[in-house]
């Protein structure tokens, strides 16, 4: 037991005094293809509005230097046809919707914190008012307290 030590874990970020929560943040390199080379349906309808994913073949994002399966190239699975300069568009098309969203879930955290420091100051939590005898013990506790600091 003499030499048995351990070192100390350290707390989580949340619990760590002055930690601002932050939105999450996508970690993609392409938000064209969300780095797996295959785009996504959604973005692949801006270009081609009747689109449907599992009747027509997957489309390949041109943006990035992913490699998917040789099955897929061998087979002809895959729909080559986005030129790179449409991939650099689409991902700077959902770049900038990355950032319209971030930007209005951090004001929809905002009023939410604004609108609970206006409501803890309007609400009253106890079920009835204070008697007057009460508001007195009260007062006179307050001013104890600001005395002794």
């Amino acid at each position: 037991m003499d030499n048995f030590q351990l070192n100390p874990l350290p707390l989580r970020d949340e619990a760590l005094p002055g930690y601002e929560p932050a939105a999450w943040k996508p970690n993609w390199k392409c938000f064209c293809c969300h780095d797996n080379g295959i785009i996504p349906e959604r973005i692949v309808k801006i270009v081609m509005p009747n689109y449907v994913t599992g009747r027509h073949k997957p489309v390949k994002c041109n943006n990035c230097n992913i490699q998917l399966g040789e099955d897929l190239y061998k087979t002809n699975t895959l729909d080559t046809r986005f030129p790179a300069w449409v991939c650099e568009r689409l991902d700077n098309q959902e770049r900038e919707m990355w950032r319209e969203w971030s930007h209005q879930q951090h004001l929809k955290r905002q009023s939410k914190l604004n609108s609970v420091d206006s409501d803890s100051l309007t609400k009253n939590l106890r079920t009835r008012s204070r008697t007057n005898c009460e508001q007195e013990t009260a007062r006179r506790k307050h001013r104890r307290m600001i005395e002794k600091y």
